[in-house]
This record gives structure tokens, C-alpha cells and sequence, in this order.
């Protein structure tokens, strides 16, 4: 500890003397952040997922983000950390299955047609296991867990700043935390950080912490509906009914659910914020075919691509490449002219490039997250449940499998299961 206190001296010497102020203080908080993280590592994790609500604000002359960067010196931390202490790396089925599926991804590059797009892509999901494996072995209890779902809550409540300033800055656009952000990816953080934040008003002993968690919940749904994501409106729907399905007082917590959804939509209406775009991308929730992104278009050429390749699918990363191809042998598109799209679904992104084989390969993954292992088998604990649905159904309309969220709450749903099978680990239900 000594050590570290003269090197942290050291480099706050050198910062003030040399950078700006801006850029010293950034290093030194980098700093202290990588010394906690030597200590537990989870701190390092707990930071990243604060900032996953914007990520790629700050983008380097090279293209890459801030929060991989700070990834990147996050996991060189946990790897000294390992060698250091002599802890053993801990391996579960879900993350073997989770080597088979991307070990699959790779497989299928000897009948690609284009690596030089599929291989950058390929190695950003090889980086996102490492990431995956990285949150399963720091989370070592559940207060750890709450770390984690604090700082994620901390940064999606500050990232409502931004988001709610751009979208009446910009009122015709949706809210996000800046300009080039996807809203969807905006709104998948964010409703993450509700779940987070229902968690920690379930699990924490303290009240007032309990309440304001609670609250920070509720108010979360305000830039949840300006984002306008309706994939994400649906996943996290889904993911507050199963919570509700685990309650013992389930009719109050759905009044009280519904009452938090009353008063954000109140509020838009009352402060103004309700645009053309929102009314029309509500109206057009539940008819698919008239989806702004056209997705049922695009549903339909991954139907024509998955019934030319139906077993190994056409390599990884290879749907827009052969998007345009299809679009033209597909039958009933209306709307749809663009070329090279992204399939908007994780699913028809894994039937079509990597097939059934890939599909049956995702499916063993979320399976295997999903049941208790051991003597003590069956389903894990409500929020592993939750969040599992939560990217279940995220997934419909948004491809996510080189997403870091995505593999984040695969891995807190991982750990929140093998916590609760822990000797004193428990999986208490919510009142």
C-alpha cells in the first residue's frame, strides 16, 4: 500500500506540472480508480458500467472509446490482480457454452465471403468474452452486485442531463446522451438501470437508500420514453412483470409500477416534451409491418437468407453484405430500399450467419444461465430471471451480440444465480 501511495504522488506531481487541468484530474482519477481496482477489481467494473450510458462520447483520433480504453486498463488490472494473489480463475457452464458459440462465430469465417468487415467485428466479440469472463470472476458476493447496480444507476441519472437537454435542443429527434448515440443503445442502459435500481431497493438494509433507489427507478422512466425505443419499452415491461411475478404484494407493486408510468408519461405531456415522432412511434407499437425501421422488411430477406443457408448460416457478420443481394430474390417488400442493413434482431442475426447450429448454440447459452447447477438444480433467483428477460427480449428488435450490455447482463445474471446457491446466499422475494 505504501508503494502505491508514492506512485500515486508521483504521478500527481508529474500530471500538474505537465497536462492541463482537465486532463490531470482525469489521469489521477484514472489512477486511484486502476489502484482500487488492483485491490477489487469489481471497482474497475462498477466504473464501466456507470458509463455505459454514454458510452462513445469521448472518442479517440483512432476510434476508439473512451470506456474501451478504460476497459482495457480495467482488465490489465484484474489480470496482475490474479497473478498477484494466486486466485483461480473461476469457470462456469454458461461461460463454456458462451466459447462454444463465439468458437462457432469463428468457425464460420471459412465460408465468409468478406473478412475484412466480419474480422474487426469478430474481434470485438472476442474482446466482449474476455469481458464476460472479467464480470464473472469479480463479482465475488452480493454486495458486489449492488456495487455494480449503484454506479450503473449513478451514471444513468446523470446521463438524464444530457439526454433530456439534446432532445429539446433537437425536438424532432429522440433522446439519447448525444448526437451520435442509437437511441436504442441509450434506452438499453437506461432500462437496465431501472432493474438496477428496483435491485437495490430489494436488497439493501438501509431504508432511505432502499427509498431513493426506488425513486431513481421511477424516474428513469421519464428518459426511458424520450428515448423512444419501443424494443426497449417491451424488454423492459417484460423484465418488471416477472419482478412482479416474484412479489408477495403483487397487486400494490403493480399500482405503484403503473403509477410510475402514469407520472412520466404526465410529465412529458405537461412540460411539452411529447413530439410528433413519439405520438407516431407509439401509435405504431403494435403494427410491426409500419415500423419506422422497417424491420419487417428486413425480417423478411433474413427469412429468404436463413432458407438458402438454413444450417451454418452465411459466416458471421456477413447478413449485410448479402442483404442487398437477397432483397431483390425476396417477394411482399414494400418499404424497404436501403442496402447493407443490419438484421435489427440478435436472432434473425444468429439464424442467418451462423445458423441453426448458432442458434441452438444461444439458446444452450441462455439455458445454462438460467438453471442452478449442482445438487441444488431447478431456476435461479428473481433477478436472474429478470435480466434475463430483459435481453431476451431486447434481442427481438435489436442486434446486441457485439454489444458490451449485452454480455454484461448476461454475466450479473450469471453471478446473481451461482451467489444465490451459495452457502448463506439468498434469494429473498421482494415485497
Amino acid at each position: 500500500m505504501p508503494a502505491i501511495l508514492v506512485a500515486l504522488t508521483a504521478a500527481a506531481a508529474l500530471a500538474v506540472a505537465y497536462l492541463t487541468l482537465a486532463r490531470a484530474a482525469g489521469g489521477l482519477a484514472a489512477l486511484v480508480l486502476l489502484a482500487l481496482s488492483f485491490r477489487r477489481p469489481v471497482w474497475g467494473l462498477a466504473v464501466i458500467c456507470a458509463l455505459l450510458p454514454v458510452e462513445g462520447i469521448a472518442v479517440s483520433g483512432r476510434g476508439v472509446s473512451e470506456i474501451r480504453l478504460l476497459g482495457m486498463a480495467v482488465f490489465a488490472v484484474w489480470v496482475v490482480h490474479m497473478l498477484v494473489f494466486r486466485k483461480r480463475l473461476r469457470v462456469n457452464s454458461t461461460m463454456l457454452a458462451v466459447v462454444a458459440l463465439i468458437g462457432w462465430a469463428g468457425v464460420s469465417f471459412l465460408w465468409a465471403g468478406d473478412w475484412e468487415y466480419a474480422g474487426p467485428r469478430y474481434g470485438t466479440l472476442v474482446q466482449l468474452l474476455l469481458l464476460f469472463v472479467m464480470a464473472v470472476n469479480v463479482i465475488d458476493r452480493e454486495e458486489d452486485l449492488s456495487l455494480v447496480f449503484g454506479w450503473l444507476l449513478a451514471g444513468a441519472l446523470v446521463s438524464t442531463a444530457l439526454s433530456i437537454s439534446l432532445f429539446i435542443t433537437n425536438f424532432f429527434e429522440r433522446a439519447r446522451a448525444f448526437e451520435a448515440q442509437n437511441p436504442n443503445e441509450y434506452g438499453v442502459a437506461v432500462g437496465l438501470a431501472i432493474i438496477g435500481g428496483i435491485y437495490l431497493a430489494v436488497r439493501l438494509k438501509n431504508r432511505w437508500l432502499r427509498l431513493l433507489s426506488g425513486l431513481a427507478a421511477c424516474y428513469l422512466a421519464f428518459p426511458l420514453l424520450l428515448a423512444q425505443s419501443r424494443t426497449c419499452w417491451l424488454a423492459v415491461a417484460a423484465a418488471l412483470t416477472v419482478f412482479l411475478w416474484h412479489t408477495r404484494r403483487r397487486l400494490r407493486n403493480l399500482l405503484i409500477v403503473g403509477a410510475a408510468a402514469g407520472v412520466a408519461v404526465a410529465a412529458a405531456f405537461s412540460l411539452g416534451y411529447v413530439n410528433v415522432t413519439l405520438i407516431q412511434r407509439t401509435s405504431e407499437l403494435l403494427n410491426v409491418a409500419s415500423r419506422g425501421s422497417n424491420r419487417s422488411d428486413i425480417w423478411r430477406v433474413g427469412d429468404t437468407v436463413f432458407l438458402d443457408h438454413p444450417v451454418i448460416g452465411v459466416g458471421f457478420g456477413q447478413f449485410p453484405r448479402v442483404y442487398n443481394r437477397y432483397r431483390y430474390a425476396t417477394h411482399g417488400i414494400s418499404r424497404d430500399t436501403f442496402p447493407a442493413r443490419d438484421p435489427h434482431s440478435i436472432y434473425y442475426g444468429v439464424a442467418t450467419e451462423l445458423g441453426l447450429v448458432g442458434l441452438a448454440l444461444l439458446a444452450l447459452v441462455f439455458w445454462k444461465a438460467w438453471r442452478r447447477e449442482g445438487p441444488q438444480e431447478g431456476s435461479g433467483p428473481w433477478i436472474t430471471a429478470v435480466l434475463l428477460v430483459f435481453i431476451l427480449v431486447s434481442g427481438i428488435g435489436i442486434n446486441q451480440i457485439c454489444d458490451k450490455i449485452y454480455w454484461l447482463v448476461l454475466a450479473l445474471a450469471v453471478r446473481s444465480r451461482e451467489l444465490a446457491q451459495e452457502p448463506g446466499g439468498g434469494n429473498r422475494e421482494a415485497e
